[in-house]
């Protein structure tokens, strides 16, 4: 097993209870080693319990924890809370996987993205939550002894952007710029922005039927498309390995299409 994961590992996975994130906490728990822990946190009660019970089945000499949070109505104290229970001294390393995150309203082209509240809100899910975890995560877990790896779930979309999807394309860039600044700030932390690629989620169906765009609602769903469509396991299997051969610059970003 490679030495990146042949350590005592405390997980913290968000958005957890389907798709990526499901898929994601199981890869990993076949390759955490005794004593391990993964935390998993999401609204869905009923899913994280599965992906639990997924996880178990594949190694159960690791610690799995579940955490039924709405990210839309996060602060401080709430994540404090969720990292208090760990002995910090146990691990060599923490791992904090933000995979969680909303496609947004659908039917606002750029010029019609008026309304605060909605950004407030939007912005709540996929940008503040994100910010203030990492912050608890980091002050939770500061010995210089034990690694510390935080991954950033992003999307091709938050460098390229695409007609009727300006609320997601602004949340995933703005994510990415955050951990850049927080990478160039903290160049002794392990930070990857991971793009899956277009994986065959809840949210691609969604933008692929919903979309206000039609030329995108028409790209989604062409035969053409259909050979860049990338499998949940492919896509989760490649950020375990990227991972594992850590030959990546911190704070940069990876897509599953990259060479």
């Amino acid at each position: 097993m490679n030495e990146f994961w042949n350590r005592r590992t405390c997980v913290i996975l968000t958005g957890a209870s389907k798709g990526i994130g499901q898929c994601l906490a199981v890869e990993i728990g076949k390759l955490l080693v005794s004593e391990s822990t993964i935390i998993l946190t999401a609204r869905d009660t009923n899913g994280l319990e599965k992906t639990k019970k997924m996880i178990n089945k594949e190694n159960s000499d690791i610690l799995i924890e579940c955490y039924s949070v709405d990210l839309y109505n996060s602060d401080a104290t709430m994540f404090e809370k969720i990292v208090e229970p760990i002995d910090s001294t146990k691990y060599e390393l923490f791992l904090l996987i933000h995979n969680a995150g909303s496609i947004g309203n659908l039917n606002h082209l750029a010029a019609d993205m008026n309304e605060p509240d909605e950004w407030n809100k939007y912005m709540m899910l996929n940008l503040y939550s994100v910010t203030c975890l990492t912050s608890v995560f980091l002050s939770k877990f500061n010995s210089d002894t034990a690694e510390k790896c935080i991954v950033n779930m992003t999307s091709l979309l938050g460098i390229e952007p695409y007609k009727s999807v300006g609320y997601y394309c602004v949340g995933k860039a703005s994510r990415e710029m955050f951990f850049r600044v927080l990478a160039l700030e903290n160049p002794t932390l392990n930070i990857l922005s991971y793009s899956p690629g277009p994986v065959m989620t809840d949210m691609y169906t969604n933008m692929s039927l919903n979309s206000k765009d039609k030329d995108l609602r028409e790209q989604l769903t062409s035969e053409q498309q259909q050979q860049y469509i990338v499998k949940v396991e492919d896509a989760c299997q490649k950020l375990v390995n990227i991972l594992a051969m850590k030959s990546y610059k911190t704070g940069s970003r990876i897509d599953y299409h990259d060479k």
